[in-house]
């Protein structure tokens, strides 16, 4: 006997009924046959359904044997994704200096970079932990990681030579204000440094985005960082990340006809993200933060009206993250900041007090480290 699957997403739009499952991200159209057979089974009523409507609703994950406990298994991709020892995740940031000033940023911008001590303790310490891995990655941070980019090329060079030489496969990818990223910078990046992407930020179109994602002198950015992108998006991928607050939700919408106009449909990815209150950070755009429900609505009214102008958002519902969450609660990953100190989020990085150790002596506060790692699903979870 089978059971419908508890990550079914039935729905009609259009006269047209569509499911789709979470777990296993198929997503199809039902016609009137494929409907009755699956209402049938989810009313438990067996007889006379196709065995081939059977062996299809199965395969694609949309009903599962009745003793199943699917919860159970996410539960084991999950784990298994955590802790996985075949991959080792690196977020690096190569000094907590940032030549913008955006008003939301969580992090304190110190005067902080890798010495040479330090910077050989890095390298010494992804070596050490490469053993037995079959995957690196690396996402250059900051700050703003270009202000050290002689330090990424001598950083890089080892950690290429060392993977080839011991036929580990490795990406690197950054995160940067893209102020700096001219073309000659990208040309670099991608032919020394092997860089595959790099996410930029745009906070909609220029009269918000100028007055968020400023330089040190108060100046707004746009401008530059839109030609820098219609500049480096044939040699490398582009990232375009939008962050929506209370106070740039208008504004976001001007920032799609911008793409357009400078031919940019297709050669770059978009997506949005919540400015959102974070511990210690942010306390003085706490009132422009967006809830989550809050976030959702506006996420999909911009991608309706990306949609309706012609821009390509690409795939979007969700697909299957075969287990994995984020990385701060998986134990083959770390954040790494210019004072050598080693962190489990990314939105702690440069926080002396809520490291979990050194590069050059290893994990050394297990509670917090354990407390990250020890993360699973909430009971609500289970409910939803």
């Amino acid at each position: 006997m089978y059971k419908q699957s508890k990550f079914n997403l039935y729905f009609e739009n259009g006269g047209v009924t569509f499911l789709y499952n979470s777990h296993t991200g198929v997503f199809v159209t039902l016609n009137k046959e494929y409907q009755d057979s699956f209402e049938a089974i989810r009313n438990k009523n067996f007889k006379n359904i196709p065995d081939q409507h059977i062996e299809k609703l199965k395969e694609a994950g949309f009903i599962v044997d009745e003793n199943t406990n699917e919860y159970q298994i996410y539960e084991y991709l999950t784990n298994k994704s955590k802790y996985s020892n075949d991959y080792l995740g690196l977020t690096i940031a190569t000094t907590l200096q940032c030549n913008f000033r955006c008003p939301y940023c969580y992090e304190d911008h110190m005067d902080s970079y890798f010495d040479e001590d330090k910077e050989k303790n890095l390298v010494d310490f992804v070596f050490k932990n490469l053993e037995g891995k079959r995957d690196l990655s690396i996402t250059w941070y900051g700050g703003e990681p270009l202000l050290q980019l002689d330090m990424i090329n001598r950083v890089s060079k080892q950690l290429i030579e060392k993977c080839t030489e011991e036929k580990i496969n490795y990406h690197f990818n950054m995160v940067s204000n893209g102020y700096l990223l001219t073309r000659n910078v990208a040309e670099h990046l991608v032919n020394e440094n092997k860089i595959e992407s790099v996410q930029i930020t745009l906070d909609g179109g220029p009269k918000t985005h100028n007055m968020t994602r400023i330089l040190r002198n108060g100046k707004g950015t746009f401008n530059k960082i839109m030609d820098n992108i219609k500049e480096i998006c044939d040699i490398i991928k582009v990232n375009i990340r939008v962050n929506v607050s209370q106070d740039n939700i208008k504004d976001v919408h001007e920032l799609f006809p911008i793409l357009l106009e400078n031919d940019l449909n297709r050669k770059v990815s978009v997506y949005f993200a919540p400015v959102t209150s974070h511990e210690g950070s942010c306390q003085s755009v706490t009132e422009s933060c967006l809830r989550t429900e809050e976030f959702s609505k506006w996420e999909t009214e911009l991608i309706n009206y990306a949609d309706r102008l012609g821009f390509d958002m690409g795939k979007l519902y969700p697909s299957n993250l075969g287990g994995s969450v984020c990385t701060a609660v998986s134990d083959n990953t770390l954040v790494i900041d210019s004072n050598g100190n080693l962190y489990k989020c990314w939105n702690e990085v440069g926080k002396d007090h809520l490291k979990v150790g050194t590069l050059s002596d290893g994990i050394t506060n297990n509670e917090r480290y354990f407390n990250w790692i020890g993360w699973s699903f909430p009971n609500k979870c289970y409910d939803c």
